[in-house]
């Protein structure tokens, strides 16, 4: 990957990708420049940011991190968040993969990675390696890419957060933090749950006008936008299915109107569900 080409692959899982506890559902590289705009594109999935040359700059709710050659970046996308180049750098060089997979959600919190989200490694050649390798599985799309790139994934991993382990006790967050983290666990738990404000609000033990507060100060959006962009992500990975039907996605989804369904969907993507079906996903 001499030179950094700028490139971007998308993968749909195989048929028995959850056997394995990683998934990577999109990679690439990119090279930001300083006159652009920062990015806070939505993607419902934990991303890991390797820098390879320049810096970044990344924020967080209300604090401000730069990511410097060979520090990686773990962002959870279904949080506010922002990045961009840094300003007093020519240029900001990276490798990124989005990713699902056990247990994710449960680490993210235990390591305290929304205060302090950059990992260095001793082995930064180890690091842009398994980012390489993964990205070289999506371009490929052979039937091993799920086994490989979950393969490549937990060695990252336990790379990336092996020195904070070491020694270390489970971060604790904000009271305010914890309830929100709930609401998402519960909400993410359970998709095709008809969800309302006050069902939130008491797994929060907050008012829902003290919920929607915190979870929008946080989240960077409100409960029921957050829940209906995580709906539609599932929706997609099902939709690629052999035998999905539309309703049946739908139903599976909280949506057990299918009009209701495929307008959230066409919003929220620009395609209908039975056409994004017979395209194969994108």
């Amino acid at each position: 990957m001499q030179g950094l080409k700028e490139e971007l692959y998308f993968h749909t899982p195989a048929k028995f990708a959850d056997a394995f506890p990683y998934l990577a559902l999109v990679a690439g590289s990119r090279t930001a420049w300083p006159q652009e705009a920062p990015i806070r594109k939505r993607f419902h999935q934990h991303v890991f940011v390797y820098t390879i040359g320049g810096g970044g700059l990344i924020e967080l709710r209300d604090q401000r991190f730069l990511a410097e050659a060979d520090s990686v970046v773990w962002l959870d996308t279904a949080q506010a968040y922002a990045h961009s180049c840094a300003a007093e750098s020519e240029s900001w060089r990276y490798l990124w993969m989005g990713i699902e997979g056990h247990g994710l959600n449960a680490l993210y919190q235990f390591l305290g990675v929304q205060q302090q989200p950059l990992f260095l490694s001793k082995d930064p050649g180890a690091v842009r390696g398994a980012f390489e390798a993964v990205i070289g599985f999506l371009a490929e799309r052979s039937p091993a890419t799920d086994a490989l790139a979950s393969a490549a994934i937990a060695g990252l991993i336990a790379d990336m957060i092996a020195p904070r382990l070491t020694g270390a006790a489970p971060a604790e967050g904000t009271a305010d933090e914890d309830r929100v983290l709930k609401v998402l666990k519960a909400m993410r738990d359970d998709l095709s749950r008809s969800w309302t404000i006050d069902d939130l609000a008491m797994r929060a033990r907050l008012s829902p006008s003290q919920l929607f507060r915190r979870f929008r100060d946080m989240v960077g959006t409100t409960p029921m936008d957050w829940l209906r962009h995580e709906r539609i992500n599932q929706a997609k990975r099902l939709l690629v299915g052999p035998d999905a039907k539309v309703s049946a996605v739908a139903a599976e989804c909280g949506y057990p109107d299918p009009y209701h369904f495929s307008r959230d969907f066409r919003r929220l993507t620009g395609y209908t569900p039975t056409k994004f079906k017979r395209d194969g996903g994108y």
